[in-house]
């Protein structure tokens, strides 16, 4: 077969690919979705630590079990650079941690079973409109070379290379964090019910390190960074630390993935006439953490049923494809863009100043506030609850000042 036609095309096999081939289908649309690997959840990028609420938001309170590598996670344990650590907690479980591979895999069972035919060893290479029609080439492995549809969903992930093709923006390249995780066995004194943050600009400048327990001495240890190499990095995390050291020194690693996250935030037009962005290719991640599955995975399903819905309609207009647009930023636009200024705020702090926020944030009252209020897919509720808190303000308005010179200084370079 050297050539397809199909009601909705989708690119990309990714978690944002499948949600949004999974909810057009579910409408009623022939959906054919095109992967550039071998095979989905091949690779796995992240640590995929996903909120309960997050889960239940997207339709996926039952996950299957073989999956969950660890689903007690109640809070988490965040350490400053000298070791002040400050434990943040809910009173039930907020969290899974799950094998990414499988989870993708699970994924893509869910939409072969709605109806999408996957194609793998199918990377698109370029894009054209035709007629009101957009048609796709593919390249030399794939056994169909061209396909034909009237509506296109793109999902490449983090470094898309079509958005370009049609006249849309795609993620900085200039703000990317690049990542390392080992997977460790022989991990001591972790505790299944905490995720332990380390914010240290020493051995992660611009972002953290992270030991995520999935077993009672078997974690997902991993650091992401501005700078590379990170696998470097990593290990002088674990070597070096002065805590970290003493739960990792003597660990064995069992599996080692590296990835990368744009973290400057969504991009500025997601749709255009027949066509529609989604996931990491439109930068829906958190710039605070670089999770990109639930936001993603949200904007999806709603370009799925936006999909289903212009066909039903015969309206594949940018005007028509605009409401997609519309409905992910009032959900999510506000946080992202706190979001965004929290991480450049952090990262523009020196080590001595992130001491200084820690023994702010480490009394039992603000503890308890952020316990209460915190919500890892929602930040902005406790950033302005904080901003709030008058015994902040000098603090703030100190740092926030030598912040925002910094930015007027890059924006002028």
């Amino acid at each position: 077969m050297s050539s397809l036609d199909t009601e909705i095309a989708v690119v990309g096999g990714g978690p944002a690919g499948l949600f949004a081939a999974i909810s057009a289908a579910k409408n009623g649309s022939v959906t054919h979705l095109y992967e550039s690997k071998s095979c989905i959840g091949k690779y796995e990028h992240c640590s995929g630590l996903l909120s309960i609420d997050g889960l239940n938001r997207l339709g996926l309170s039952d996950l299957p079990l073989e999956m969950v590598q660890n689903c007690s996670i109640i809070g988490s344990r965040l350490f400053s650079p000298s070791g002040i650590n400050i434990t943040v907690q809910k009173s039930s479980t907020t969290a899974w941690v799950v094998d990414r591979s499988k989870f993708n895999q699970h994924l893509s069972r869910l939409a072969e079973e709605k109806g999408v035919v996957i194609h793998t060893n199918s990377k698109v290479t370029s894009i054209k409109r035709d007629n009101n029609k957009i048609k796709l080439s593919l390249g030399k492995k794939s056994p169909i070379k061209n396909v034909t549809s009237p509506l296109l969903i793109l999902a490449e992930g983090r470094f898309p290379h079509l958005n370009q093709q049609i006249g849309l923006p795609y993620p900085s390249y200039g703000e990317v964090v690049f990542t390392t995780q080992y997977i460790m066995s022989g991990v001591k004194n972790i505790d299944l019910k905490y995720v332990e943050v380390y914010q240290t600009p020493e051995f992660a400048p611009g972002f953290f390190a992270w030991i995520i327990p999935i077993g009672e001495d078997e974690a997902k240890v991993g650091l992401g960074s501005r700078s590379r190499p990170t696998g470097k990095y990593l290990r002088h995390f674990i070597t070096k630390h002065p805590i970290a050291k003493h739960k990792l020194s003597s660990a064995s690693i069992e599996k080692q993935m590296s990835g990368a996250i744009p973290i400057g935030s969504f991009i500025r037009k997601t749709y255009t006439d027949n066509i529609m962005v989604v996931g990491d290719a439109a930068g829906q991640i958190k710039p605070t953490t670089g999770g990109g599955v639930i936001l993603g995975g949200l904007a999806a399903i709603k370009a799925g049923e936006m999909a289903a819905e212009a066909l039903q309609t015969g309206n594949y207009s940018a005007r028509f494809l605009s409401n997609y647009e519309k409905y992910w930023k009032k959900e999510m636009r506000s946080n992202l863009t706190i979001m965004k200024l929290v991480r450049q705020y952090l990262n523009s702090l020196n080590e001595k100043e992130i001491e200084r926020l820690f023994e702010l944030l480490s009394t039992q009252k603000r503890k308890e506030k952020i316990s209460k209020i915190g919500d890892v897919d929602n930040q902005k509720k406790i950033v302005f609850k904080l901003l709030l808190d008058l015994r902040f303000l000098p603090f703030v308005a100190k740092t926030g000042v030598k912040f925002l010179i910094k930015t007027k200084r890059k924006k002028v370079i």
